[in-house]
């Protein structure tokens, strides 16, 4: 009973146009929010790391996983 009634009111939701005359505004709004908040986060590695590579220093730097601090660390 609550499947169908669930169903039935997804359905219906689907199908009618939004009453907010602004819906289109807020959803390339809200998407483009999403976008940026999932990708910014990564532009500044990926600049830095373009920056080394073309500067020569990316394959000599010391790795972040194998620090001279730690032993047993190959250098």
């Amino acid at each position: 009973m609550f499947a169908t009634q669930a169903l039935h009111q997804l359905r219906r939701y689907s199908t009618q146009l939004p009453r907010d005359p602004h819906y289109r505004l807020k959803a390339v709004l809200m998407t483009g929010y999403l976008v940026s908040a999932f990708t910014l986060p990564f532009v500044p590695p990926l600049l830095e790391t373009r920056r080394t590579r073309a500067d020569g220093s990316y394959l000599t730097r010391e790795n972040v996983h194998c620090s001279s601090q730690y032993l047993g660390c190959a250098h």
